[in-house]
């Protein structure tokens, strides 16, 4: 199988084409590959299927082998591998979780998306958390110092709260600045995470603790800006190409 590997803010990911399967991509395959001491290692597998005009079908494996329906950071991926390959200036993805659109953008490779909904207030070990759709499920937490907090945990109580959904612990430097920690369905504590980067700046447009301009969300392996608006929201930031390979 012929894959590429890729990063955005340490973010990492497999990138394969359908065409390179052998068949279905069983929950077992995945684990291994993504395994990090004896696969390739990763936090997903991102499966580019064969495109219709401008959109190509987008399947998105998280490492323990079950399927998400969105991924920010693995869609901003496939976004740069398809506009340089094919030389375009933006394409489009389809996702379980909607259509995304790509481009470049002066702030690295940008998605649009459908802005997340707030669903409401959740009670999180004594704190309250906000539950978020931005085509996956999110759970914010505000803390006063994110490092400090035992995310585990943190993931552990507000998924017994919520549901099963990334989970981030968040913190507001200033009404344009936002640091973020999360654990991803799945993965566990992942470098950085695009929807969570969006779903922290709509939790936090929500409460009134950010202006409704452009928001640097500071993750672990990196900087995402997230630019909101009232129907889509943008999502920009690096994505790199680490390498290409063959595994059996």
């Amino acid at each position: 199988m012929r894959f590429e590997k890729w990063q955005a803010c340490g973010n990492d990911f497999i990138l394969v084409h359908s065409s390179e399967l052998p068949g279905e991509l069983a929950p077992e395959r995945v684990r291994a590959l993504c395994d990090r001491r004896f696969g390739v290692g990763a936090d997903g597998i991102l499966v580019v299927g064969r495109p219709t005009g401008p959109r190509w079908p987008l399947a998105i494996h998280n490492a323990d082998g079950s399927v998400a329906e969105s991924c920010g950071n693995g869609a901003r991926c496939v976004v740069r591998h398809i506009l340089d390959r094919r030389e375009l200036s933006e394409c489009e993805l389809d996702t379980t979780g909607g259509i995304v659109h790509g481009r470049r953008d002066p702030d690295g490779i940008a998605i649009e998306l459908t802005a997340p909904r707030v669903l409401g207030p959740l009670a999180v070990d004594g704190s309250t958390a906000w539950r978020v759709d931005v085509g996956n499920p999110h759970i914010v937490v505000f803390a006063d110092e994110v490092a400090a907090i035992d995310l585990t945990a943190l993931a552990r109580a507000a998924r017994a709260a919520g549901g099963d959904a990334n989970v981030e612990a968040a913190h507001v430097r200033s009404a344009t600045e936002v640091e973020a920690r999360v654990d991803e369905r799945g993965v566990g504590e992942t470098l950085a995470c695009g929807t969570g980067a969006c779903a922290t700046v709509a939790a936090a447009l929500s409460r009134g603790l950010i202006t409704d301009g452009p928001a640097s969300v500071s993750l672990p392996g990196g900087t995402l800006t997230v630019r909101p608006g009232a129907e889509r929201y943008v999502l920009a930031g690096p994505a790199e190409r680490v390498y290409e390979g063959v595994v059996g």
